[in-house]
């Protein structure tokens, strides 16, 4: 629970902070004495069903329905971001978003018989500002993976993607990932993360016959705490981590800073963590953050720069839409029962006009063979243009190209008489020999 330093308003929406002035009769003290702050919700006491009813089920919902969305908790080491976002895994009933957004994904899915859903899970870890696979057979290897924007969409290239039939799967490869987080003890946290990790769940979803696909991802990401080595007392590696953690959630602030003052360039290429929350911060997502904070008297000052980074990011406008596109596998399947319902329309306009049955096919090589026996006859004047039969666009389409072909080689063969010497051309053997010469038959 907060201390009297931090008051939270009965409308849960809005919360004031008190700051103590440093007594320093040397120089004049402006610091303010009370802050306030509003947000859309504060979980003060909240169970973890609650917290993920307020912050989680709207985005999973959406997410069926075709919107990215992007959940990250935010906050000093030691806050619960960690317990929050993947909650106890030794105790149901204190499970986190990631495992409680799992089970409402599959419950809606499987009450939605008339879609087709497909699932697929990812797990990234950046530590010290190197990327790992956490559901890869070799996690500890990331030469493969490659921050990357393809048509306004930022994804980690390499990624490797598990497709998962039902909840069951989808938490066993939840807590693959989790064993292969990297954690250690210290003064605040005896289990603090030493990495920010985003695990993201895919959907395709297909309703019935139409060619149509909404695609989507939900990011659940946790950040590493920031923190202050003079509480926390770390040295060695947990001291380089620290390094890594607070230069990269630094990086994210001025990130959040540079959008929301709408300046021309804003530096998400400085740390893989802005990189890969791109899209989150100001692209097709829908966001939500979770400001996690420890309300007593000695961490009131990294409670106020949460609070303070939190009502930064409530300002950030994203742009999110439905993300749809065509199946090519769909289409093909559409297009070819178009074209037989239309061939069997012609074929029955052809039977109510008394015509003969005509062929709406590809031309084999017989059909050929004859349509180049007709235009060679037709040119020598064996046959009169009255009785000329063509039946179809294709017949049109081969006629022509074999009046290409018959052309083509009586140029070849007055260009072999020219070079001979003789002087006079038989134009009704010039015809007979390019008909010999031109391949007819041949597909």
């Amino acid at each position: 629970r907060p201390c009297d330093s931090v008051r939270v308003a009965d409308d849960r929406k809005s919360m004031s902070v008190s700051l103590k002035k440093k007594e320093d009769n040397a120089y004049l003290n402006n610091q303010l004495e009370n802050l306030s702050f509003k947000f859309e919700s504060i979980l003060q006491g909240a169970s973890q069903e609650q917290v993920f009813i307020s912050v989680a089920q709207e985005l999973c919902d959406n997410a069926l329905m075709g919107y990215n969305g992007t959940i990250f908790a935010y906050g000093q080491t030691g806050s619960g971001k960690t317990y929050t976002i993947a909650g106890d895994t030794q105790k149901y009933d204190q499970r986190g978003i990631i495992p409680r957004a799992l089970h409402h994904l599959f419950n809606e899915i499987d009450l939605r018989e008339d879609r087709e859903v497909h699932v697929r899970c990812t797990y990234l870890e950046i530590y010290n500002e190197v990327m790992y696979d956490l559901l890869s057979e070799t996690p500890g290897v990331s030469d493969n993976l490659v921050i990357v924007d393809e048509g306004n969409v930022t994804k980690v290239k390499g990624l490797f993607k598990k497709t998962v039939a039902n909840e069951e799967e989808a938490l066993a490869a939840f807590f693959q990932g989790e064993n292969g987080r990297s954690t250690a003890s210290h003064a605040l946290n005896k289990n603090s993360s030493r990495s920010h990790v985003v695990f993201t769940i895919h959907l395709e979803v297909r309703s019935g016959a139409d060619e149509k696909v909404m695609y989507s991802k939900l990011n659940l990401v946790d950040l590493a705490g920031s923190e202050r080595t003079k509480k926390t007392g770390v040295a060695g590696q947990a001291l380089r981590e620290a390094m890594y953690i607070n230069k990269s959630l630094s990086f994210l602030e001025q990130t959040v800073n540079s959008l929301s003052r709408k300046e021309a360039h804003v530096p998400f290429r400085q740390t893989k963590l802005t990189a890969v929350l791109k899209d989150a911060l100001g692209g097709n997502c829908k966001t939500v953050m979770l400001g996690n904070i420890w309300g007593e008297d000695d961490h009131l000052e990294e409670t106020v720069s949460t609070l303070r980074f939190a009502s930064r990011v409530k300002t950030l406008m994203t742009d999110a839409n439905i993300n749809e596109r065509n199946d090519p596998a769909l289409l093909l399947r559409k297009y070819e029962r178009q074209i037989m319902e239309l061939k069997q329309e012609l074929a029955m306009r052809d039977t109510l006009s008394g015509r003969g049955q005509v062929a709406y096919e590809d031309l084999g090589d017989l059909e050929k063979h004859e349509l180049h026996l007709m235009v060679r006859n037709f040119l020598k004047g064996d046959i009169p243009l009255e009785k000329v039969q063509i039946d179809s666009l294709k017949q049109i389409k081969e006629t022509f190209n074999q009046f290409k072909l018959v052309h083509e080689a009586l140029d070849a063969e007055l260009a072999e008489q020219r070079l001979s010497g003789r002087a006079s051309v038989d134009p009704g053997s010039m015809v007979e020999g390019g008909a010999e010469g031109t391949g007819a038959g041949k597909a």
